[in-house]
């Protein structure tokens, strides 16, 4: 079991160095793939107007400025992220879309003291926890005593060819990986339910209700297969994997993720399989 300091540690040094930087630079892109499954977010939360609504992992604000949307100006949104140049970028799309009614925070919700709230969201940003039973029970605390809770989360890699597919093409060159605790803070830490079902009862949330999401995503957002590489190359797991590899490794890596994916080619889209949980709780 990896070590919850070491990991939030970790996290913390990735997402305001060049982590960080990277996924502003490649948001817009991400925001476009990732629209369908925002929408089902905001339509499953089903937010109200006035509403104090809580965002965890809010990234660079696109589910944050939806939600603010919802709630309307007698509402509030509290956007915490750890990231500072995500921050920024969220603040700044708020600002061009002549939102107020959202509070940045350089924060983690594990450990940072949060004011009271009726709603807790978050679009994938809830998986990187080192203990997420602390961090669930530290939110718990500050929930209204009617308030809700409503996140989107991966299921299993398997079940997700839109990314599994190019990591397949990718692991070719690599040598082999040692085998992953699925438990340990990553983007399919949540994939199995009833670990979701321990980690939020143990926090003092009531059992969640967990639906299955499938969506076809277009990983290259509409800008056609060039655009798709670039995007899966330079965030993600596979950058993570092809970091620090000699030049030679990586440019056959890429061009084995080209052609892993040129039979998805539809138009100027790349569309493959993806699979999530929207997860649902209220205080217990």
């Amino acid at each position: 079991m990896a070590d919850p300091e070491q990991s939030n540690a970790d996290q913390l040094a990735f997402w305001n160095g060049v982590g960080g930087r990277t996924w502003v630079v490649r948001q817009s892109h991400t925001d476009t793939t990732l629209a369908p499954a925002s929408e089902a977010l905001l339509a499953f939360a089903a937010p109200r107007a006035g509403e104090r609504v809580l965002d965890v992992g809010c990234g660079c604000g696109a589910t944050t400025l939806d939600f603010a949307r919802a709630v309307g100006p007698t509402g509030r949104v509290a956007a915490l992220d750890i990231s500072a140049p995500m921050l920024a970028e969220g603040k700044a799309r708020a600002e061009a879309a002549r939102l107020a009614n959202v509070d940045w925070r350089e924060a983690d919700a594990a450990t940072a003291a949060l004011d009271e709230f009726d709603l807790l969201v978050s679009a994938f940003g809830v998986m990187f926890f080192g203990d997420p039973v602390a961090a669930f029970t530290r939110m718990r605390s500050a929930a209204s005593p009617s308030a809700r809770m409503a996140f989107v989360c991966w299921r299993p890699l398997g079940e997700n060819p839109w990314l599994s597919t190019p990591m397949q093409a990718v692991a070719a060159h690599l040598p082999p990986r040692p085998k992953a605790d699925p438990e340990a803070p990553g983007m399919f830490a949540f994939a199995d339910p009833q670990r979701v079902s321990r980690i939020l009862t143990a926090a003092r949330w009531a059992p969640p209700r967990l639906e299955k999401l499938d969506l076809n995503i277009d990983i290259a957002a509409g800008l056609g297969l060039d655009e798709a590489v670039i995007q899966l190359t330079k965030i993600g797991a596979i950058n993570s994997w092809l970091r620090d590899q000699p030049t030679d490794v990586v440019s056959a890596a890429v061009a084995s993720v080209r052609e892993a994916l040129a039979p998805h080619v539809d138009g100027s889209s790349v569309r493959l399989p993806a699979a999530m949980w929207l997860v649902s709780s209220a205080g217990a």
